[in-house]
């Protein structure tokens, strides 16, 4: 694939505006700055003191993993790419470590694989041998909670440590940070409704961690979070040049977990369903809050009774779970929300597939405790 003229960026940036106005989207563009004579700069040592990569370069990481102890600064239009000489090749932020990656709308900064010449040339200079792929890169690790990603474009990632297992393009693990303005393309995750998703915070339950803005296509699960962070509906699940071509398994999935969310959490999305891959509970006065259309899908478990949500009659509830278009329902539901879990006919939704809305203060006293909505579906106890 050869760099774009000034008239198909044109034509790609016309058509990205007139898609899907509701929402902020995200140009994909070559972000070489006119007038700017790119460098080519091997990356093969660890960033230990700060760090400025500079906007007109390209910096092709050329080992397994470089590490950040320091403070690393990207600018505007940079281009970051990963060569693919050994498996899950990757950048690993260290707890005093910080990445600074804020490009603009007309100057993105690009994280993607050596293969792409579409963004910042043909640097393997093979011309059209070879062509860039999902998982051609493994993806970023954030140890710290310091890490800024602002109008970013992420290419090709998701590359696990094995054959058939795949990482996230971006993991926070138990830390935080913000995603705004990115768009994630042709990135992997892994299609199990319990693997890792493109970004991935599974174990993050701070509420600063945000994902605004952005946009997901071509990829295997796009986010991976905590029930117990907020997402609104500001972002994009679809490429705007082609609204059919969307991701894998399209859907915002929440982890299980034992602990009980500590602040109200707001589920605002309407274009994909959550996918809640077990069991989530809320502490007393807190409240989930949901807007019309959001539709809440819940994995079918070997334990059916790990597969539920509980609240407190009348301490703790769900705001909204009566508006136009709300449901609650299989993960397996293909009428509801599409085909989230991605196998086409090969599955259908039956009742019993989860356990259901459940008031552990035991206020309602048939049911198992559960709560009868007409929008609860193909749960044990609707």
């Amino acid at each position: 694939m050869k760099t774009m003229n000034l008239a198909l960026v044109a034509v790609v940036l016309v058509t990205l505006l007139s898609c899907k106005k509701s929402k902020t989207e995200t140009p994909v563009v070559d972000p070489t700055p006119t007038g700017c004579t790119p460098q080519v700069i091997t990356v093969t040592s660890d960033v230990s003191t700060p760090t400025v990569w500079l906007a007109c370069n390209i910096y092709v990481i050329s080992v397994g993993q470089i590490s950040i102890t320091s403070t690393l600064t990207i600018e505007p239009g940079a281009v970051v790419k990963f060569k693919d000489i050994v498996g899950d090749n990757a950048i690993i932020v260290s707890a005093a470590g910080k990445i600074m990656a804020e490009g603009t709308a007309d100057k993105p900064i690009v994280f993607t694989s050596y293969k792409d010449d579409a963004h910042g040339g043909d640097n393997n200079g093979d011309a059209s041998l070879t062509a860039p792929a999902r998982l051609d890169w493994g993806g970023i690790i954030m140890n710290s909670n310091t890490c800024s990603f602002k109008y970013c474009l992420f290419m090709y990632g998701g590359e696990g440590p094995s054959s058939n297992v795949g990482q996230p393009t971006l993991e926070y693990s138990y830390h935080y940070g913000t995603v705004d303005h990115c768009t994630f393309a042709y990135c992997g995750g892994e299609t199990g409704y319990a693997g890792y998703g493109v970004v991935d915070a599974r174990s993050s339950e701070n509420p600063n961690f945000v994902v605004t803005n952005s946009t997901f296509y071509g990829c295997i699960k796009p986010i991976f979070m905590s029930p117990h962070n907020s997402i609104d509906n500001s972002n994009t699940f679809h490429n705007p040049a082609n609204p059919a071509e969307k991701n894998q398994l399209n859907g915002i999935f929440l982890t299980s977990t034992s602990n009980q969310a500590t602040t109200n959490v707001s589920w605002l999305e309407t274009e994909v369903p959550f996918v809640l891959t077990g069991s989530t509970s809320f502490s007393p006065g807190l409240n989930l809050i949901i807007a019309q259309d959001v539709i809440i899908k819940v994995a079918t478990l070997p334990s059916i009774g790990y597969n539920k949500i509980s609240f407190r009659d009348g301490k703790s509830i769900i705001q909204g779970y009566n508006l136009p278009g709300v449901f609650f329902t299989s993960y397996l539901d293909d009428a509801h929300g599409g085909d989230t879990n991605g196998d086409g006919t090969s599955s259908s939704a039956a009742p019993g597939d989860w356990y259901g809305i459940q008031d552990v203060s035991a206020s309602i006293g048939t049911n198992n405790n559960c709560y009868q909505w007409p929008n609860i579906l193909y749960a044990k106890f609707p």
